[in-house]
């Protein structure tokens, strides 16, 4: 998006220490990514949407590699074979920046502590930094998307540590640090308290002063919002309330994010998926039990295979709810079940796009890419 500002009329000139300089050099905007993350899990469908769209992006990030237990980095996408030579040749001749991710989820605590374990060890620590940027170098690459979560607190400042020092060697490198990271709901909405000696035992893994400082963009996972903010929970109460991410969440925690990263360089990331939850009585209101993920295009042909109407609540996001006593293989479930089915579509990323640019930050991620999209999603989402 390209803005300019233009004073004293269109053929109208400024003089500055005896310098005629033409309205039109006036200050620009800067400018507004669209990034995309492409998973290996569905790798074929998702390089040849993209191959398909390279043009309606500017960035793309395949979720190529994983961090394992030992410390070593697993290329699970086989990021140097088709079909990614070609879409990252064709990316590269229309402009668009290619950071593959690096994922990093420890599932247990063993898996944690060995995740604190590489990032406190300085020896540990520079080793995977140097393995990094030989990636970096070796697949030619404009730079690289760290997205470490479920880290322990106490990883925190080496974590910082971590990033500051790769960040050091890429840009010596003429390559750029994305860090993507969870979403921090405010602790006064996450627990609905004002006690002060609650707020503040909250412990983060993420230094966002830090982050701000040495990551080049830094991209918020805003979706998944599952019950993280319980004042929305509250004022939901008595409906039936599961968003990926409510857009009221997501103001809170951009709003937050502020704080301590520049506008610039924040990211929202935006979902292209949802869930199905069974609905189970608990006296008077009720338990959700996630039965699986839906991705739009199961959702609407689930919808329409029970002729159920979605509806867009003042969250952003579609929903639907139904009663059914017999499986989609029509086998009988003993008794009738309630299920919701809650997911983004194309709407709902265009809204979240629209205060992204409200909010002057610098674009937005979306995922995922992998074939089971709205498909007008490109058509309302553009650079």
């Amino acid at each position: 998006m390209k803005r300019f500002f233009i004073f004293g009329g269109l053929l109208m000139g400024i003089v500055t220490a005896g310098t005629f300089l033409p309205a039109f050099a006036a200050t620009k905007a800067p400018a507004f990514d669209i990034a995309i993350w492409i998973p290996y899990w569905r790798k074929t469908d998702g390089a040849s949407t993209t191959l398909a769209n390279l043009n309606k992006v500017t960035q793309i990030s395949p979720f190529a590699y994983e961090l394992q237990a030992d410390g070593t980095i697993k290329d699970a996408m086989k990021f140097t074979e088709e079909p990614w030579t070609t879409l990252i040749a064709e990316a590269k001749k229309k402009g668009v920046k290619v950071y593959p991710s690096i994922l990093s989820y420890p599932h247990n605590e063993t898996e944690k502590q060995a995740q604190w374990l590489l990032m406190a060890q300085r020896k540990k620590r520079n080793a995977h930094i140097d393995a990094i940027v030989a990636i970096v170098k070796k697949t030619k690459v404009d730079g690289i998307d760290i997205d470490y979560e479920a880290k322990l607190a106490e990883t925190g400042p080496y974590f910082s540590d971590f990033l500051t020092g790769l960040s050091k060697k890429l840009h010596a490198n003429g390559k750029k640090l994305i860090c993507t990271i969870e979403a921090r709901t405010p602790p006064e909405s996450r627990y609905a308290t004002t006690s002060k000696e609650v707020l503040s035992k909250v412990e983060y893994a993420n230094d966002y002063k830090v982050i701000g400082k040495v990551c080049d963009q830094v991209r918020i996972m805003t979706y998944d919002q599952i019950g993280d903010d319980a004042v929305l929970n509250n004022i939901n109460g008595n409906t039936l309330y599961r968003p990926v991410s409510d857009i009221e969440w997501v103001k809170k925690v951009l709003t937050l994010a502020l704080r301590d990263i520049p506008a610039k360089k924040i990211v929202v990331g935006v979902a292209t998926y949802g869930y199905k939850y069974e609905i189970i009585p608990n006296g008077n209101s009720v338990k959700y039990s996630r039965v699986g993920s839906m991705n739009y295009i199961y959702a609407d042909e689930l919808a329409k295979a029970l002729n159920v109407t979605p509806t867009r609540d003042k969250s952003g996001e579609l929903s639907f709810y139904y009663a059914t006593t017999t499986d989609i293989y029509g086998n009988s479930l003993g008794g009738t079940k309630r299920y919701l089915v809650w997911y983004s579509d194309a709407t709902a990323i265009a809204d979240k796009m629209r205060i992204a640019k409200l909010y002057k930050l610098g674009g937005i991620a979306i995922f995922k890419i992998d074939g089971g999209h709205d498909p007008k999603l490109f058509d309302m989402v553009k650079k």
